[in-house]
């Protein structure tokens, strides 16, 4: 279980190379300014594009890691638990649970998977330590476990016998030298018993409470397996009942859980379970156990947002996490908080470009590495500086950046587009789902979904139509009023929009009227940014169709 929360820092979902570089670069920067530094964790929603996949390859960086959800998983909220196999003495079993603070032990089989569950609290448990032993011996309780149990150390060589009954004579008139050959004898220092056992030699005979050398000439005496307990017989008597296996006071009814369970997951499952539960992994080996106040302990995870501020395309669990910090280059979306936070959103062609900043502000000398991820993703989200989005202050910014990765502007921003480039060879469905971002503007929900290319000549008319139809399943699926997809040459600063809806009354608002009646393609000149051009003319769409 987590000892401090951690900050995880979050791009959005189907993420550009812009959100994946910025949930990176912030990471970076909280551990150049010595804040947060163990818990700041980079993280991505989603499968990394081509072009965000080379990036980090030029960078020399690992990617952030995949995750979709800041609520804890059960491999990370479990606790150590003990594991035993199904011989362990149960004494032994009961006190390992206690020195680990536990509520309770898992047996396991040779394979390391759980077969049971021991513990002190179960009616099972209780019967094996308050029954009559005598009673049980030779079935549930064999001599062998009451050796290891003890334990008893052999003192002579002869084979272990088979004993079904213990005796133990503590006054003179119980001596009668009448036991049978399934009988163990406890004794003490006494020659009047070693007379009667050397006459009719019991199963086996137990010394207690007496020096080793004593035990040695008694055993000299004795026809029969000799072994001696070095307590006294009151101590032997009353360790007896921990000596029953642990697999005889095993519960085999217990509940288990994937490592990778969520926590919201756990909390249904654990109202279900009448104990705690087991957490195992992809092997089924037990890595630990859940309580239900495990939970209850649990601290919330801090959360910054970067490149997004709309819940739906935020991680899962956004509600559950305290969010300290959102930082975007987009208009302010619908995520509410209940504390205070810090927001620093600005007009700039990036993220990447406020990262910059943000790096210049704290006076840190900026690694070439993460130059490269900034120019990248800041070439990226502007179309190589020609977006509408872009700003003379990123131009500048792309300048000194270039010089401090060692990299020819124009050059590698032309290879940083046609890395993101797979309209020709990609799938329709992984296209139209890689950057579509949901938008909800008075009421309607809408998708919005972009694809670049360095060539439009490779959007046939069959390509087209698949991707329509792959882009109108998506839409359907999501439950959206309309979907936008906007195909964008970055190198013509042209796009062609596909308007798609189960009702034809978006159609009808969103398509100019001549295109309606032609059929024609929407094509736009000039038209290449989906956050300045394309989202602002829906949204005047949908205003005027109120």
């Amino acid at each position: 279980m987590p000892q401090l929360p951690p900050h995880y820092i979050a791009g959005h979902k189907q993420p550009d190379t812009d959100s994946v570089v910025a949930a990176e670069v912030l990471a970076w920067l909280y551990r150049a300014n010595a804040e947060d530094s163990a818990e700041a964790i980079p993280v991505r929603l989603g499968p990394l594009n081509q072009q965000t996949s080379w990036l980090f390859e030029q960078a020399g960086r690992t990617p952030p890691i995949l995750r979709e959800s800041c609520l804890y998983t059960a491999e990370e909220i479990a606790r150590p638990v003990p594991c035993i196999d199904r011989d362990t003495p149960l004494r032994e079993a009961l006190e390992t649970m206690q020195r680990s603070f536990s509520d309770f032990v898992v047996v396991i089989d040779e394979a390391k998977h759980p077969i049971g569950i021991v513990s002190d609290r179960t009616p099972r448990t209780n019967y094996l330590l308050q029954c009559n032993i005598e009673d049980l011996i030779g079935t549930l309780l064999d001599f062998e476990h009451i050796i290891s149990g003890l334990p008893l150390s052999q003192l002579n060589d002869t084979k272990q016998p088979k004993v079904h009954r213990l005796e133990v004579p503590l006054h003179k008139h119980s001596i009668t030298g009448k036991w049978d050959q399934d009988s163990a004898i406890v004794i003490g220092d006494r020659d009047l018993l070693l007379n009667d056992i050397e006459n009719n030699p019991p199963a086996a005979v137990i010394l207690t409470g007496i020096s080793d050398m004593r035990a040695q000439e008694i055993t000299e005496r004795l026809p029969c397996p000799v072994y001696l307990y070095r307590g006294s017989v009151i101590s032997m008597m009353t360790r007896l009942p921990g000596c029953f296996p642990a697999s005889e006071a095993m519960i085999e009814d217990f509940a288990a859980i994937d490592s990778h369970m969520r926590e919201d997951e756990i909390s249904r499952c654990i109202k279900k379970a009448s104990g705690g539960l087991l957490v195992l992994d992809s092997n089924d080996c037990v890595i630990g156990s859940i309580s239900a106040i495990d939970l209850l302990k649990l601290k919330r995870p801090k959360l910054s947002l970067v490149d997004h501020s709309e819940r739906g395309q935020a991680i899962h669990g956004l509600g559950d996490a305290e969010i300290v910090e959102i930082i975007d280059h987009h208009r302010l979306g619908d995520v509410e908080t209940i504390q205070p936070l810090s927001i620093d959103v600005r007009p700039l062609g990036s993220t990447a470009s406020i990262l910059y900043e943000r790096i210049q502000e704290a006076g840190h000398d900026m690694p070439a590495e993460i130059a490269i991820l900034l120019l990248g993703a800041l070439l990226s989200d502007t179309l190589l500086l020609t977006s509408p989005t872009c700003t003379q202050s990123d131009k500048q910014r792309a300048q000194h950046l270039a010089r401090i990765a060692g990299v020819e502007l124009h050059s590698f921003g032309i290879e940083v587009l046609r890395q993101n480039d797979e309209l020709a060879d990609a799938t329709a469905d992984s296209l139209v789902s890689r950057d579509c971002k949901p938008f909800t503007f008075e009421g309607v929900h809408f998708l919005a979904a972009q694809i670049e290319t360095v060539d439009m000549s490779t959007l046939t008319v069959a390509r087209a139509t698949e991707l329509s139809q792959a882009f109108t399943r998506q839409v359907q699926q999501s439950g959206a009023a309309f979907g936008a997809l906007m195909i964008t040459d970055v190198l013509q600063s042209q796009s062609r929009i596909i308007i798609v809806s189960e009702d034809p009354h978006w159609q009808h608002i969103h398509l100019p009227e001549d295109l309606r009646q032609s059929e024609q393609p929407w094509l736009l000149d000039h038209f290449v940014s989906r956050k300045k051009q394309l989202i602002p003319l829906l949204l005047t769409n949908i205003r005027h169709a109120q």
